[in-house]
């Protein structure tokens, strides 16, 4: 739920920043992730707070708040911004059970995993993507929660809209993870950067 909305901006920054540093790019489950790292088969990696391993260094990147994607036509439309216990009303498009980001929002509404949990449970739908996900909510099956940065306009418009939670308003916080005797700390430098730049870009 990070890579595919960071990475189109992060490599072209990187190969700018620093032309001369190898590339290899993996996207997978956090669990999957932190294993490699540990291992040694994957130098750094991204991904939301919290982490905690042994011997390994994390530094925070971003904060991102996330939003709630819905048809355009929705009744939620016409508010500026949404309550957390609402999205029990509706039918909730999550991801699968694994994914970090599924974990974040059920941890920021617990009353969604009372619902999760309970036999008369019709409100929930899940997906195998965010962007499998949001095909969805375009398909009117239900709404769903996105971390700011996947919100995207990947359609015509009128046909998806996005509001923000009320105050305090549930998010992530994206950080990088290295080990702790990882030898070429310009290289984490150099990702850190490039990361920062594309950041300030964003409109």
């Amino acid at each position: 739920t990070i890579g595919p909305y960071l990475f189109p901006h992060l490599v072209p920054e990187l190969a700018r920043q620093a032309p001369q540093m190898p590339l290899y790019i993996e996207e997978g489950f956090t669990g999957d992730l932190r294993r490699k790292l540990r291992s040694g088969e994957l130098d750094a990696i991204i991904v939301a707070l919290p982490f905690t391993e042994t011997d390994v260094v994390t530094k925070p990147l971003y904060d991102e708040p996330f939003e709630v994607l819905m048809p355009a036509d929705h009744a939620w439309a016409n508010c500026e911004a949404i309550a957390k216990e609402d999205l029990l009303e509706e039918r909730l498009l999550l991801l699968g059970e694994g994914h970090c980001f599924r974990d974040q929002i059920l941890e920021a509404c617990p009353a969604i995993s009372h619902k999760l949990n309970s036999p008369n449970n019709t409100l929930t739908a899940e997906g195998g993507s965010l962007e499998t996900i949001r095909h969805m909510v375009a398909s009117r099956l239900g709404i769903t929660v996105l971390p700011h940065s996947a919100i995207g306009h990947h359609y015509a418009q009128g046909l998806l809209t996005t509001r923000p939670f009320v105050d305090p308003a549930p998010g992530r916080t994206v950080a990088i993870a290295w080990r702790a005797s990882f030898p070429r700390p310009q290289a984490i430098a150099a990702v850190t950067q490039a990361i920062a730049t594309c950041r300030a870009q964003e409109p």
